[in-house]
Parts: structure tokens; C-alpha cells; sequence
């Protein structure tokens, strides 16, 4: 093959592959969509290639058509056949009946794997030969995190530097994976802000070296493709984080019907209430009621034995004596009186 050949063969390939690039680029920016013109989510769209015979360039100049070369060209972009994801939000505005939403359907994988406090000279020491390194500003705490995509996919290592269309790939993958982040972290009102790709060299200039953080390594497959997501993390955001999720967990939590009626008791025997010890039925004289005085002593058809009433707002309680106690006035409980059968339920 004559150098128009390899020209016109690199070419075909390079506009195929940016043409595939776009549609990644457009299904990572559409992973969250739920509403679109043709009604439901967003679907994954793929891009179909298809060889073709063309005419070499060189000899079309000299008149002559029928020698052709191979290329490649995008035969057709379809949409993915594979059901949505179906997410329970009720609260969400494109959600059915049920409370579920429609997301786009990715085979997609992702779990923890390490979670553990590492100086930032150890999280350095542990990174791949060649890893796709990018620091991301944490607002409005002034701090900065490290954020690693590493680990060989189905094709095994590249061995080479990206190019500049995967880097503008994995640009939007970074800008994604902050934006989760800040969904993630909104507890403690953190903002991710993707900053630029590093080198290894300007990131060890990014954090102290002895500086303790909280390092999260991460497994992502989907479909044939395996990777890792390593993010490193200073420790005064993790820590505020702990505290704001401890502080949430103490201030209430579920509790049973039984956790919940025994608290409801503890609370009640802990109240005080107004009590009533008095003598009801006793028949006084209206003129003697008239010709009150200071000083004035009422006698009672009752004997001074008889027990009198200790009665709770207007509840008779049970029957008892004044006594006294010490410097107080007291009751002497001689019986107690049957409760009441309920009228309702609190």
C-alpha cells in the first residue's frame, strides 16, 4: 500500500472513532436523563461500523477509478435495545404511580473495596504506572482531592499516553464522578469542583506529604471492562462528615412500638400533676357559710377518722389520711381505688 493508501485508511478510521467519542461523550451526559422528545429516558445510544471499498486518491487523480482501498465509515448509531432502570423516588417529577423513575439501563458495577487513612505520600507511592491523576477543589473548605482512574480494561494495558480524544473522555467522567460526589457529600454543604488533569509530579506538590487522608479505592466494571477509582480525601472533610453523620444518628432514631411506649412512660412518671386530698359530701349550713370569720371553727357531721379522697383531676385515686411529715403535709394511702376502665386510646 502506496502512502494515499495509509492516508486515506488513518483517515476513515480517526473521523469513525470521533464519531464514536461523541456518542460516548453524549450517553455519559445523558446518564441522568429521564424525559426526552421520544418520551421515557435517555438510551444508550452505539455506533455501528461497517467497512467499505473506496477510490485510491492518487489514482483518481490520474483518471483511474475502478483500484479502490479499504476503509471504515459509521454504518448507523441505534439505540440500546435493553430495558431501563427503574429507581424508587417518589418525590421525583417523572416518577409512575408506583413512585419509581426510569433511568438509562448500563450494566454498571461499582464497590468499595479499601476505605483507610494513608499519608498522601503512601496513596502516591501505590499509583499505577499509567494512571489518569486529576485534583478537584473542595469548596468551601479550601481543600484539595486526588482523584485516580487506573486499572486495565478488556484490552489489557495500552502501554502508551492517552490521546487527546480519550482525555477529553475521561474529562467528562471526572466531571461526572464530582458531581455524585457533591450529591453524596451535601450533608456537610461540600462542593465539588473538577480542577485539571496532573502529572505525577505536580501532584505530589498538591498536599503534604505527611498529611493523613481518608483514602477510598473503588472497583467499576461494566460489561468486559474492569478498572479502579482511587480518591484521596483530607482528613478535615472526612472528619466533618463523621461528626455531622454522628451527630444526625444520635440526635433521633427509629425506634419500635415498644422503644416507643416505654419512653412515652418514662416521660409521664417524670410529670407532675395537681392532686386533690379533701372530704366530699359534706353538708354545711348556708348561714353558717354567711357568719364566716377569721377564727371561726366549722364542725362537720364526720367522724375525724374517716378516710378522706386523694382524687386526680376529678379521678378518684384512693382513699388516705392528712398526716404530717416533718415540716410537710402528707397523705397516708389506706386503700387504692380501681382503675378506671378506658374511654379511648391516646
Amino acid at each position: 500500500m502506496n502512502l494515499f493508501g495509509m492516508l486515506e485508511m488513518s483517515g476513515s478510521a480517526l473521523g469513525a472513532e470521533r464519531q464514536r467519542a461523541e456518542v460516548v461523550a453524549s450517553n455519559m451526559a445523558n446518564a441522568q436523563t429521564t424525559r426526552t422528545a421520544a418520551g421515557g429516558p435517555y438510551r444508550r445510544q452505539m455506533v455501528v461500523f461497517q467497512s467499505q471499498r473506496v477510490p485510491r486518491f492518487s489514482l483518481a487523480l490520474a483518471g483511474f477509478h475502478r483500484e479502490t482501498s479499504s476503509a471504515v465509515r459509521v454504518a448507523a448509531v441505534v439505540g440500546d435495545p435493553r430495558a431501563p432502570v427503574l429507581r424508587f423516588e417518589p418525590g421525583h417529577p417523572d416518577a409512575d404511580k408506583q413512585g419509581y423513575v426510569a433511568y438509562l439501563g448500563i450494566a454498571f458495577d461499582c464497590s468499595l473495596v479499601s476505605a483507610e487513612h494513608l499519608t498522601y505520600r503512601e496513596f502516591l507511592q501505590r499509583l499505577p504506572e499509567t494512571p489518569y491523576l486529576a485534583s478537584c477543589d473542595l469548596l468551601p473548605m479550601g481543600a484539595v482531592a486526588v482523584q485516580l482512574l487506573g486499572g486495565e480494561g478488556k484490552g489489557g494495558d495500552l502501554g502508551r499516553e492517552i490521546t487527546e480524544i480519550e482525555e477529553q473522555i475521561l474529562e467528562s467522567v471526572m466531571r461526572i464522578i464530582c458531581r455524585e460526589l457533591q450529591t453524596s457529600w451535601q450533608a456537610i454543604g461540600l462542593e465539588f469542583k473538577f480542577g485539571q488533569r496532573q502529572t505525577v509530579a505536580h501532584a505530589e506538590r498538591l498536599m503534604v506529604p505527611e498529611e493523613k487522608n481518608l483514602c477510598l479505592s473503588l472497583e467499576v466494571k461494566m460489561e468486559e471492562t474492569r478498572g479502579t477509582l482511587n480518591l484521596a480525601v483530607p482528613a478535615i472533610v472526612s472528619n466533618a462528615l463523621l461528626r455531622k453523620i454522628s451527630s444526625d444518628l444520635s440526635y433521633q432514631r427509629p425506634r419500635s412500638p415498644v422503644e416507643a411506649r416505654r419512653r412515652i412512660e418514662k416521660r409521664l412518671l417524670e410529670c407532675s400533676f395537681r392532686v386533690d386530698l379533701s372530704t366530699p359530701g359534706l353538708p354545711l349550713f348556708l348561714q353558717d357559710l354567711a357568719d364566716l370569720t377569721p377564727g371561726t371553727v366549722l364542725s362537720f357531721p364526720r367522724s375525724p377518722f374517716a378516710p378522706a379522697v386523694l382524687a386526680v383531676d376529678g379521678v378518684r385515686l384512693c382513699s388516705a389520711m392528712p398526716v404530717r411529715v416533718n415540716a410537710r403535709r402528707g397523705a397516708r394511702v389506706l386503700s387504692v381505688e380501681p382503675v378506671p376502665a378506658p374511654t379511648g386510646e391516646l
